[in-house]
């Protein structure tokens, strides 16, 4: 029978090893803050090294897209503040950013565009509306067009427009760019509305006369075909090559940005979101990778 004394000894080992090898077990965390938007690129990232299971990334996708509005914060503030290590932005950095925290040193790293099509069922396609210019569009917007006939090529359809649920970024950069300024357009009177883009691509598959603002790769040229933009003469398409060119202007970066000295563990995340296994999750996700972004810095 062991001792008393030694009893005790293994018991206050025990107690000094148990703490050390539950720390052990904790993986060192990276927090992102993000836009409406990149919810599903930040979901499927945390998801990502969660597998990997060397980093713990949370992730909250729950800030504006653009400026930041009463009661609605901005990714970019929130990582300002000291709530996150990394803000994944879809607006340029600005002198206006930079000045609120003067007392940090702001990196961004280009990350990929969002890029919006404008995407019809394949009736339409078929009859022969394969471009649209910005003035046809927003006659359709504000149901001033409401069969396709008063369009060029369009067949003796009843035109029926379908979008995404707020929150998903693709209504305000369609808007944005309709209007100037999404805070510009009017309340859609009639529309179907769906809560995903692969929702949206089915539902233009088997629409009739259907049009909807969509992400562009979830317009495969199968189940829904992207129009092409009438802009001065020309059509432009939404490619990656149009979008990095400037030409495409239906469009968003998605930036990353650091404010402070990133760790290693940070510095790995950012280093992943550029690699090729992390540009095909933000494809996998919706949107355009580097080869979309256009050559030179982010923002000021």
């Amino acid at each position: 029978m062991p001792s008393r004394l030694l009893v005790g000894a293994i018991l206050a080992l025990c107690s000094l090893w148990a703490p050390l090898a539950w720390a052990q077990d904790q993986l060192p965390v990276v927090r992102i803050v993000g836009t409406f938007s990149t919810g599903p690129y930040l979901q499927a990232l945390a998801r990502t090294f969660k597998q990997g299971k060397k980093i713990d990334v949370e992730t909250s996708a729950d800030y504006a897209s653009l400026e930041p509005v009463e009661n609605q914060p901005d990714a970019f503030d929130a990582m300002g503040q000291g709530k996150a290590d990394i803000a994944l932005i879809t607006r340029p950095l600005t002198l206006t950013d930079r000045s609120a925290y003067p007392d940090l040193d702001f990196k961004s790293t280009p990350i990929g565009m969002e890029v919006v099509a404008i995407a019809v069922s394949n009736d339409l396609w078929a009859a022969g509306v394969h471009s649209i210019d910005k003035e046809t569009m927003r006659a359709i917007y504000e149901r001033k067009i409401t069969n396709w006939r008063a369009a060029p090529n369009g067949p003796d359809t009843e035109v029926e427009i379908a979008t995404l649920k707020e929150g998903h970024g693709v209504w305000e950069t369609f808007a944005d760019w309709l209007y100037g300024d999404n805070m510009k357009a009017p309340l859609l009177p009639k529309a179907d509305q769906y809560d995903s883009n692969s929702d949206l691509r089915d539902a233009l598959e088997f629409g009739s006369g259907a049009i909807a603002p969509i992400a562009a790769i979830f317009a495969d040229g199968s189940r829904c075909h992207a129009l092409g933009l009438r802009i001065a003469g020309h059509v432009i398409n939404p490619t990656a090559r149009e979008v990095a060119a400037g030409a495409y202007p239906i469009v968003r970066p998605i930036i990353a940005v650091v404010g402070r000295v990133p760790s290693l563990e940070t510095r790995a995340v950012l280093e992943y979101m550029t690699s090729p296994a992390g540009q095909d999750l933000l494809r996998q996700t919706g949107d355009f990778g580097l080869e979309a972004a256009p050559k030179g810095p982010p923002g000021t």
